[in-house]
């Protein structure tokens, strides 16, 4: 489809006001009122619903000016005579720049915001200030209640892994299908990532799934609660077919067990006896990888990782111990044989699951362009990170359910 000259024009009509930006980089705190022009330059760029390179190379200079422009993004994210487009996009820049003003304004416009719309765009701010602003994550989990469904939508997929249990509880009263749909999905890709299990009504843990599913299943034989340990039978039950017997000494720590399907679900990664390994569910052929504990899928791909000790020694503390562990990736298909990919860090405390690794918790979690291994205990590690990832796109800030 060809451009219209005039169409075109217009939208690099801002360019000028982009160029006047270039050489401002002091200013007033962001309390104090922008000069006109100077907002009416910011405004010039906020207003743009293209993605061009002009653009996003104009944003990328706002996100890295100085205060002055706090100023003009909190006069319009809080402005009620302002365009949409502009009042979203200042809300989503406001947190991009990590601005001091970004949670006090954040919380404001999602506590009393009449627009469902701006108040799904302010969730989806809080979601860009990071996994570590705790303050952040509060309010996402606060709009998990907002009558939106929309904004709801927004809020279960802004939370991390270990809320796992807030996505279940919104299951059991969400009124909209849609809603209630990604909710189910999100419950499957958070126990896919390591997150706990959910007991059923006789305390075994189970994976997500109806009847007509394969599921695997915890039956603990011996659980010590004040840790939360337990020490049982690991198995897949299938469909219409006898159970697949995985361990009968599982050790599931805080709930997670150590086992997980396959992305098609044909093959389940487990641990038995200090070794990983991997069961077929159609032929029941089991397949050792080598020694190690914990494994974890790795998303968007066919392997898996595990670990497997290194060297431990007692922390300064006489209570805790420091742990060093090999990161090993291996396939589901076991056509080459496993690759180091580092090392992991972890402090196992009494206090906390009563001296167990950290690795047996340890979730996938999400970072801009890729995944880490992290949890308590757990320093950081990095499966992956992809290169050339999209800068995030203004003008895409919503899905309706």
């Amino acid at each position: 489809m060809s451009r219209s000259p005039a169409r075109y024009g217009a939208r690099l009509a801002f360019l000028p006001a982009l160029l006047a930006l270039g050489a401002c980089v002091h200013g007033p705190p962001a309390d104090v009122p922008a000069p006109v022009r100077f907002t009416s330059q910011v405004r010039s760029i906020l207003r743009v619903d293209q993605s061009s390179p002009q653009y996003l190379a104009a944003r990328s200079r706002l996100e890295r000016m100085g205060p002055e422009v706090d100023a003009v993004l909190v006069a319009l994210a809080r402005g009620t005579d302002v365009q949409l487009r502009e009042r979203v996009n200042a809300i989503l820049l406001l947190a991009d720049r990590h601005s001091p003003a970004a949670i006090p304004v954040l919380r404001q416009i999602l506590l009393s915001e009449g627009d469902d719309d701006v108040r799904a765009a302010t969730v989806l701010a809080l979601q860009r200030l990071g996994p570590d602003d705790e303050e952040a994550t509060d309010l996402i989990r606060s709009a998990v209640g907002d009558p939106a469904a929309l904004v709801r939508l927004n809020a279960l997929q802004a939370l991390g892994v270990g809320d796992v249990d807030i996505v279940r509880g919104v299951l059991e009263h969400e009124p909209a299908p849609a809603v209630r749909q990604i909710a189910r999905q999100l419950v499957v890709v958070d126990e896919a990532r390591g997150a706990p299990l959910a007991r059923d009504r006789r305390g075994a843990l189970r994976t997500s799934g109806t009847t007509s599913d394969a599921q695997i299943v915890f039956r603990p034989a011996r659980v010590d609660s004040v840790v939360g340990i337990g020490y049982g039978d690991l198995r897949v039950e299938l469909p219409n077919a006898p159970d697949v017997p995985l361990t009968a000494l599982a050790q599931v720590v805080a709930r997670v067990v150590p086992a997980f399907f396959s992305p098609d679900h044909s093959k389940v990664v487990y641990e038995a006896d200090g070794d990983i390994r991997v069961v077929d569910l159609a032929s029941q052929a089991v397949r050792t990888v080598g020694e190690g504990i914990a494994p974890r899928l790795v998303p968007f791909s066919d392997d898996f990782v595990f670990v497997r000790e290194r060297s431990r020694e007692h922390a300064p503390q006489a209570d805790s111990t420091v742990l060093q562990y090999d990161v090993l990736r291996a396939g589901f298909d076991g056509r080459t044989a496993p690759v180091v990919l580092g090392t992991l860090t972890a402090v196992a405390r009494m206090d906390r699951h009563g001296n167990a690794s950290p690795v047996r918790w340890m979730t996938v979690a999400d970072t801009p362009g890729g995944y880490l291994l992290r949890g308590d205990g757990v320093e950081p590690f990095v499966l992956y990170a992809q290169t050339g990832a999209a800068t995030p796109q203004p003008s895409h800030w919503w899905a309706h359910p």
